[in-house]
């Protein structure tokens, strides 16, 4: 089975563990501060605040930004469930804005109409797919109307627009080192911010909102990161660009193969087409800044001849494994109907969800995997 994603750990990863294992501290320490100021200098921002996952990154980031009970907080119709379960935790209430025409990410136009009629206190762009979202219109609304800004970089370790990496352009960025992320640490995340009473609010309220260890001076949470998550993702920033590049060398070459495949539709995804007419892939993930994730296909069911669902178990049972996740918009999701969300319908949300899937394009993966999964894809009859 050609995997889709799977944790890409050597030797040094295994060496820094062990040696946090001989040395008896295992929380919060040295090594934890040391990686927070590594990813703080690698995202560009004065502060980064390691917790022990993403949604707790977000969770974290809400209430240091002071959001609660009657506030409002935009959200993408598409993305991982945490997105807006973080905003439940803080009694908040999620608005959907749809996602671009374009593109799989929010539409900044979605976001202006929704300002305009209603009193919101955050949005929480979401760079999907390790794509970024449209940042520069997105912060021109929040300057306008003073509404904080979260970006959700848990897919998207080292994007950038215009050289300048996601999760610094917000009030805050979150990030999770999920096994399956383009780095990892097993478990764990980090909140990237300019903000120093942010950072101090989030480090007090990961540790029990303890402000030294006999005064709790605010409701908290054990959310902290261990050293040997520490001394992982320590090793696994230093090699996250080749990572990346590596991904985007796949990318690049399963395009450009399944350019003649009429039942991918790549209309929803204007990269597609830039990335199979270069010649130089390193200077396009330069320019265009995206990290993928996946390698994101959108299946056109009607040139197929079958439901994407079908597809999927297809190319599973010939040995390539592809992720088919977000189904649904997650306005849809059962949880949310006592929101008032259910009854929502975003049209390009709609459009999408359910049937697109995400090829394999692990950094270590060879020419022959490549070759494997672009000939089973393109037998698929």
């Amino acid at each position: 089975m050609i995997k889709v994603s799977k944790p890409m750990v050597g030797q040094e990863e295994i060496d820094a563990v062990a040696e946090v294992l001989r040395s008896g501290n295992y929380v919060s320490g040295k090594k934890v501060e040391e990686f927070e100021k590594a990813f703080a200098e690698y995202i560009g921002t004065d502060y980064a605040v390691a917790v022990n996952s993403g949604t707790s990154a977000l969770h974290l980031s809400l209430l240091s930004l002071g959001i609660g009970k009657g506030d409002k907080v935009i959200v993408p119709p598409l993305s991982f469930f945490a997105t807006i379960e973080a905003v439940l935790y803080t009694g908040a209430t999620p608005v959907f804005a749809d996602i671009a025409p374009d593109s799989f990410n929010i539409d900044p136009e979605a976001i202006k109409m929704i300002v305009k009629k209603e009193d919101i206190q955050a949005i929480i762009p979401v760079h999907f797919m390790g794509i970024p979202a449209d940042m520069k219109p997105i912060m021109e609304i929040s300057e306008v109307r003073d509404i904080y800004v979260i970006e959700d970089s848990a897919q998207a370790h080292g994007a950038s627009i215009e050289s300048r990496k996601v999760g610094s352009f917000g009030d805050v960025g979150c990030f999770s080192f999920y096994s399956t992320k383009n780095m990892t640490t097993g478990e764990g995340g980090m909140i990237t911010t300019d903000d120093p009473s942010i950072a101090h609010l989030s480090k007090i309220m990961r540790s029990h909102g303890m402000l030294d260890r006999n005064n709790h001076v605010m409701l908290g949470y054990n959310y902290r990161m261990t050293e040997m998550e520490a001394a992982m993702g320590l090793i696994q920033l230093k090699k996250l660009d080749e990572m990346n590049a590596k991904r985007w060398r796949n990318t690049t070459y399963l395009y450009g193969k399944l350019n003649d495949v009429v039942w991918i539709d790549t209309s929803y995804f204007p990269c597609f087409k830039a990335v199979v007419e270069t010649t130089d892939f390193y200077k396009f993930y330069q320019k265009e800044g995206s990290v993928f994730y996946w390698c994101p296909v959108l299946v056109n069911e009607k040139e197929l001849g079958m439901k994407t669902e079908k597809l999927v178990k297809l190319l599973r049972e010939k040995g390539v494994e592809v992720r088919y996740r977000y189904k649904k918009p997650l306005y849809k999701q059962p949880v949310l109907r006592g929101y008032g969300c259910n009854k929502l319908y975003l049209p390009n949300a709609e459009k999408v969800a359910g049937r697109y899937i995400g090829l394999p394009n692990r950094s270590e993966m060879s020419k022959e995997d490549l070759d494997f999964v672009i000939k089973t894809i393109k037998e698929v009859k």
